[in-house]
């Protein structure tokens, strides 16, 4: 008797694993926000919890929390997506847009889960290899659109876990020369403020796909929200479960929203530290840093294994990308005492 059979083009996926955090005191390695919500906030949060009737689903269309994300985005609420973290969403784009028989094109390297999420869908993936600063070449970039006609294809900017920015001149270009859907990945729009956003009316077939995740300081909340034309969501729609938010994870987001000033107010403070650790990084012999737009560095050295095994030692938690690009580190940025402590220790294993 034989087992059930798994689709074949799913053996090529190992199974999601971040780093080992097992002794670790500093984590450094999931570009999280360092500062949770103040304690008014989770105190009003879980206040609003109690009035939840949790026998009953959820509101299928959160009106309130897709008005304040309109507002915020300044874009009319009709334009906004919500989805369980921006994961679900980017998902959602491969299945309504991509297929069997279709194809995704993707900027390496990159967030390694738009090659996921594509091959999850049936989707085949085309790699295109970015620039040695890892800049996507426009050039060679529409010239692969022009050959391959992706249906979808993901920018991711800032892009992780290299960092880099992408300008709104490319990717609008590459929404100009694409026939389909562009997903325009802005996780960390928030430590960069380059959006294209403002230009999507002009770009119908675009789509920004943001979350509340790191500027917001709600990674366990996992709410992330897409932003496009009307007839775009509207295929959305047709891949959606049913109640597909919780409550907890609504009303969480709601007021994080109304208190966005407050929350936000942390952004520069990490800013800062991604800056100092460029600049600390960047004076140490052996070490290329990249300069980037988000909450975190991305910079290379000869001995990169050892040396997140041996910060690892010492409770400090960074990412290893060696398996993806040679001697490739990501730390992110931390608390001032945080960031301190990474760089005295790593200074100290060279």
């Amino acid at each position: 008797m034989t087992g059930p059979r798994p689709r074949p083009e799913l053996q090529s996926l190992t199974p999601y694993h971040s780093s080992e955090l097992a002794g670790g005191r500093i984590f450094l390695h999931a570009n999280e926000n360092p500062y949770p919500p103040p304690q008014h906030v989770v105190d009003e949060i879980f206040e609003r919890m109690r009035r939840v009737d949790l026998n009953r689903y959820p509101d299928p269309t959160p009106g309130k929390l897709a008005s304040l994300l309109g507002e915020y985005n300044d874009v009319d609420p009709s334009r906004v997506w919500i989805g369980d973290g921006s994961n679900e969403v980017l998902l959602q784009s491969c299945l309504a847009f991509g297929g069997p028989g279709r194809t995704a094109l993707v900027f390496e390297p990159t967030y390694r889960m738009h090659y996921r999420q594509a091959r999850m869908a049936g989707t085949a993936v085309e790699e295109s290899k970015r620039t040695d600063e890892f800049d996507i070449d426009i050039d060679d970039a529409i010239a692969t659109i022009e050959i391959g006609k992706p249906d979808v294809v993901f920018v991711c900017s800032p892009n992780n876990p290299t960092g880099t920015v992408t300008s709104l001149d490319d990717i609008r270009r590459i929404a100009a020369e694409t026939r389909g859907l562009v997903v325009v990945d802005e996780a960390y729009f928030e430590f960069c403020g380059v959006s294209l956003v403002p230009f999507l009316d002009e770009h119908p077939n675009a789509m920004v796909v943001r979350t509340m995740s790191k500027a917001f300081r709600l990674a366990n909340v996992r709410l992330g929200y897409g932003i496009a034309s009307p007839d775009v969501l509207e295929q959305l729609s047709r891949v959606r479960m049913p109640y597909a938010q919780s409550s907890f994870t609504e009303i969480a987001a709601t007021v994080a929203l109304e208190h966005r000033d407050e929350l936000l107010a942390a952004v520069p403070a990490i800013v800062a530290q991604r800056e100092k650790i460029e600049d600390r990084l960047g004076e140490l012999p052996d070490v290329e840093v990249y300069e980037g737009g988000a909450n975190f560095v991305f910079f290379t050295h000869p001995e990169a294994a050892r040396l997140v095994k041996d910060l690892a030692a010492k409770g400090i938690v960074i990412r290893d990308f060696t398996h993806l690009i040679a001697g490739a580190l990501r730390v992110t940025a931390g608390t001032p005492d945080e960031t301190d402590e990474f760089i005295e220790t790593f200074v100290g294993l060279l």
